[in-house]
């Protein structure tokens, strides 16, 4: 089709509006933004300069089935912070530098996980190889480096779009790019696997696309419900196998290719978005031209039947030549409407009534403006905690990027938890965590969420016991440290609830009969206002501390954490996610038990003292450093004289290293010593021969120190008689042992 008659297939009549009408539609037509007019065919946000407002990056370069004038790669900073709303400056090539495409596409994401968001141009044409731009972070805040052929891109593709995802599961963003842009021969969507800093090696292989020709967009999302990201390809033409891509992961990035089971194939499918439409936590399709160049829904049947199989909804009357679709819920009901962006004489709202039924309400919703959009996203530019509508145009008419203010209501949800790890115990170690959340914003992966885990790691499981009495718990205020499961028994003689209402944390109970228990854990220091059906009120007092570590976005609503916990034999977390408009969703708090936790093998520092005979006192250790293991742990020292006096001594203070007997003391004080022992005896006396063992286990059972439980972290040295020396540094001193006791 050419450009013309393209444009003649998608003319429809103007809608006339009156002003006052406009005046009361919810998103208002702004002034443009100011790089210029342009030929725009795609835009992603992010804060490239962690200052707290989002900037956008806009892909442009002419050419709609072949290449035209390529065009600066486009980054326009958002002055919100600086100077006030509304205020943006083009700052491109200062930011960017001098660098021309036939930008499609731009997708964003922290390819080296130093906590700042790069930015990679989708090209088209074969002109160019993707373009990857590096954050320059903390040293320059939002400036970046365009570092393609050492990040793994050296060969030109045609490219239309792309996605970061983590694809195999390993905490760092691979990549899915197009390559067939208006190809009508076809080509293969390409895979590249991110190393962890962020250089990226292409495996065909393992993802095994076959040739499709005009794929438009990429989609990383967890089509089939098992926790790890699917691919989803959209192409503009009716290809052999399924018009478009549908490739399911097996979690560690070898994909089964399914295209066969999306039939949509109007043959001007532009882009489609992926997100639970009707509730029902597997994630649906909406696409452009669904039908002929009409929009609609395809609904995921994987949690009502069981199996991965699709149903095309019945397409959205009127027909019209569209091009991008952005999911939000604009009025704010909690589940996801529909932009689409247009080529014809406005863009169009769909409100979603939360089961796949759809209604047009595009004049009462947003100023018409007869402009050809190619791309459209959901961000609020302005902090009010209402996403705003941006728009970039191309192809036809005058190219005029668009931000539309939304005036609606305040974006008051909190992220949806949708799924997240459900364990009991695990190995000690690295314990990976997962969770999936649905916000209000999604768009091409995007949700501007943030993700947190905070936890704790117990020595030994903490619990206490606390009661609801009639018309009071006891006790009123329960004081406990920060990782405690509290549990309540109902002995009121009704029903009652424990509700625990201290926002983020809103959780309640339920009926709890007279006799039954409800229990909690409590993983964040502070105070917890708790309160019952029947009326009365108390507080737990958490203390002690939680670490709160980052977590980590996969890409498609899915997040990542990964919790070092090999010290403990217990890890409580909850998690915390954190949309644009400053609400937060807290799981509710999770214990793991850790199977050799801890268990890590001892380790030796300092400076032995040499013997009065010249021997060096070596200090060691045989067995599990366990706080229960019954075969024993033993403190072991060799080269020390033989048949003399001797002990451990040992401190949970720390290390140093400091004078003592005209040797070195290498624990810090206070210390304790275990039982005094002669050396081996069997050899002659006063020779190096000698050596000393000691059951530690044994000594902590016999409750000499009730301290030394699992987690305990001690210093130790072996100290033993030298007559060689003159008093008072007649002694000989060992080089020093730091433990870890494993449950």
């Amino acid at each position: 089709m050419t450009l013309i008659t393209r444009r003649i297939a998608t003319v429809v009549a103007a809608t006339t509006l009156t002003s006052s009408a406009l005046l009361a539609q919810q998103f208002q037509l702004q002034p443009v933004f100011p790089h210029g007019a342009q030929w725009t065919e795609g835009l992603e946000c992010a804060d490239v300069d962690a200052d707290g407002d989002l900037d956008i990056f806009f892909a442009e370069g002419d050419g709609f089935m072949s290449a035209s004038t390529k065009r600066q790669n486009k980054l326009v900073i958002n002055k919100l912070i600086e100077t006030g709303p509304g205020v943006f400056a083009d700052e491109s090539v200062a930011r960017l530098g001098a660098h021309l495409t036939n930008g499609k596409g731009v997708c964003t994401g922290d390819i080296d996980n130093d906590g700042w968001p790069d930015a990679l141009f989708c090209n088209a044409f074969a002109t160019d190889v993707p373009f990857m731009y590096v954050n320059q972070g903390t040293a320059n805040p939002g400036f970046f480096n365009m570092e393609s052929a050492t990040r793994g891109f050296t060969v030109n593709l045609s490219s239309g779009g792309g996605q970061f995802g983590d694809l195999d599961d390993d905490g760092d963003l691979d990549l899915i790019i197009t390559d067939s842009y208006f190809s009508g021969g076809g080509g293969k969507a390409r895979m590249f696997i991110n190393n962890g800093a962020g250089v990226f090696t292409e495996n065909a292989a393992a993802l095994g696309a076959p040739n499709k020709g005009s794929e438009m967009d990429v989609q990383l999302t967890d089509i089939d419900n098992d926790d790890d990201l699917d691919f989803i390809g959209i192409c503009r033409q009716a290809n052999a196998g399924g018009a478009h891509y549908l490739m399911t992961n097996d979690g560690a990035a070898n994909f089964t290719n399914q295209s066969s089971l999306i039939t949509s194939s109007s043959g001007a499918t532009y882009e489609g978005e992926c997100g639970d439409l009707d509730g029902d936590t597997d994630v649906d399709l909406f696409f452009v031209s669904l039908t002929s160049f009409k929009e609609g829904a395809i609904r995921n049947e994987k949690v009502s039947s069981g199996t991965l199989s699709f149903t095309n909804m019945a397409a959205l009357a009127p027909s019209v030549d569209d091009n991008e679709i952005a999911l939000f819920d604009w009025d704010v009901d909690g589940d996801y409407d529909v932009m689409v962006g247009s080529l014809a004489t406005h863009e169009y709202m769909w409100r979603n009534d939360g089961a796949l039924a759809f209604t047009d309400v595009s004049a009462a919703t947003i100023s018409f403006v007869n402009d050809s959009t190619l791309d459209c996203t959901a961000a609020d530019l302005d902090n009010d905690g209402r996403y705003d509508l941006l728009t970039a145009q191309g192809e036809s008419g005058a190219f005029s990027d668009k931000w539309y203010k939304n005036s609606g209501a305040v974006d008051t949800l909190a992220p949806v938890i949708v799924s997240q790890s459900s364990f009991t115990s695990a190995p000690a170690g690295t314990v990976v965590l997962h969770a999936k959340i649905r916000d209000q914003v999604l768009d091409d992966g995007i949700n501007y969420v943030k993700s947190a885990v905070r936890y704790t790691l117990n020595p030994v499981a903490q619990a206490t016991a606390a009661s609801i009495d009639p018309g009071t718990f006891t006790p009123a205020i329960l004081t406990v440290t920060a990782g405690t499961t509290v549990t309540w028994t109902n002995n009121s003689g009704g029903n009652q609830s424990v509700d625990i209402n201290t926002a983020p944390w809103n959780f309640a109970s339920g009926n709890i009969t007279n006799g039954n228990t409800y229990a909690f854990t409590f993983v964040t220091p502070g105070s917890y206002a708790i309160s019952t059906t029947g009326g009365f009120n108390g507080t737990v007092v958490v203390t002690g501390g939680a670490v709160t570590q980052k977590g980590f976005y996969m890409g498609g609503q899915q997040y990542r954490f990964a919790v070092e916990a090999t010290s403990a034999a217990e890890l409580c977390y909850e998690l915390v996610f954190t949309d644009w408009a400053g609400n937060v969703r807290v799981t509710r708090a999770i214990r793991v038990g850790l199977t050799g936790g801890g268990c890590t093998p001892p380790t030796t520092y300092c400076t032995a003292k040499t013997t009065s005979n010249g021997c060096v006192p070596t200090i060691g250790s045989t067995g599990t450093p366990s706080a229960s293991d019954g075969a024993g742990f033993f403190i072991t020292a060799s080269s020390v004289i033989n048949n003399k006096f001797g002990l451990f001594f040992y401190s949970q203070g720390g290390q140093q290293a400091a004078a003592f007997q005209g040797g070195t003391l290498c624990v810090k004080l206070p210390i304790k010593r275990t039982a005094v022992q002669n050396s081996d005896g069997n050899s002659p006396p006063n020779d190096c021969s000698g050596s000393f063992s000691m059951d530690f286990n044994a000594y902590i059972a016999l409750g000499t120190n009730p301290a030394l439980i699992a987690g305990a972290v001690l210093d130790g040295q072996y100290w033993f008689r030298d007559p060689g020396f003159a008093a008072p540094n007649n002694t000989g001193l060992s080089d020093a042992i730091h433990v870890t006791l494993c449950p």
